[in-house]
Parts: structure tokens; sequence; C-alpha cells
């Protein structure tokens, strides 16, 4: 017997209520933790004791402070973060579109800041220059008022010694 060309391009998908999940998820636990324990030479060196058995409630789901020890158990924390890091730094097109943006925008950023310091020390280098060259002049007119001093003072002396 064939089937028709329809069903068999045409995927089948089956709703898995909570309950079934929850109950695989456990079998797949114990499994593990019964790989460990016979298995106990290729396990790591920190064993730890393996989990004690469930017990369903009388409606056949299991208690609920043992679902969370089961998702607890099945997630550690560490991989948690481990896949989130690895999804960061997983290149995809919007994610890496953002994170080109955000580089070009911290280097024009960064050139920008660059060059409105070196306006500002151009202004300072402007500002001592003007003052350098006062300060020159200052000198210069000093030196000039020291020499006629100078020369009153001659002439002064030249005066008394005259008389």
């Amino acid at each position: 017997m064939s089937r028709p060309p329809s069903s068999q391009t045409t995927p089948q998908f089956y709703r898995v209520s909570e309950r079934d999940l929850t109950e695989i998820e456990l079998h797949s636990v114990d499994s593990i933790n019964d790989l460990h324990r016979t298995h106990a030479e290729h396990s790591h060196k920190g064993i730890r004791p393996p989990r004690p058995a469930y017990t369903p409630s009388p409606n056949g789901n299991p208690h609920m402070c043992e679902m969370i020890a089961v998702n607890q158990s099945s997630h550690p924390v560490s991989s948690k973060w481990q896949s989130r890091l690895q999804d960061m730094l997983t290149p995809s097109s919007s994610r890496a579109y953002a994170m080109g943006c955000a580089i070009i925008t911290l280097l024009l950023l960064t050139v920008f800041l660059i060059f409105y310091f070196l306006v500002q020390q151009g202004g300072a280098i402007q500002i001592l220059t003007e003052a350098v060259r006062e300060k020159e002049a200052a000198a210069t007119e000093l030196s000039i008022l020291i020499q006629e001093l100078q020369t009153l003072r001659h002439n002064l002396t030249a005066m008394r010694g005259g008389t």
C-alpha cells in the first residue's frame, strides 16, 4: 500500500502535555543517574550521590519540590550562563549589524573627542604664545628703562662731581 503524496510531504505534530514532558524529564534524569551509578569509573572525580527516586502523588503528578529539584539538576546555572554567553558571541546578521554600528559609533565619538581636545589645546597654545610675547615686550621695555636709569644716574653722578 502506498500513501498519498500529500501525507509524505507534510509533517505531523503531536501535542505533548506538561505531565508527559515532566515524566519524560524525570525518566531521563533517572536514566542518567543510573548510568553514573553503574559506570562510576567513567564519571568525574566530584561524584554526587544519586538522587532518590521520585514518588508520584496520588493524582500521578510528581511533587512540586521534586519538580524543582529535577529542573535545577537538569539545567545547571553555569550551563545557562555559558549558553547566554555563546548566544551573545554567535554572529547573527542583526546582532552583527548592531555590533558594527556600535563599534563605528564609538570610533567616531573617539575621533570627535580627540579633535575637540586638540582644538582646545590649540586655543590654549595661542593664549600662551600671546602671554610669552607680552612678557618679552615687557622685558624689553624694562631693559630699556634700566638703561635709561643707568644713564641718568651716570649723568647725575657727573653733575655732582662737577660742581
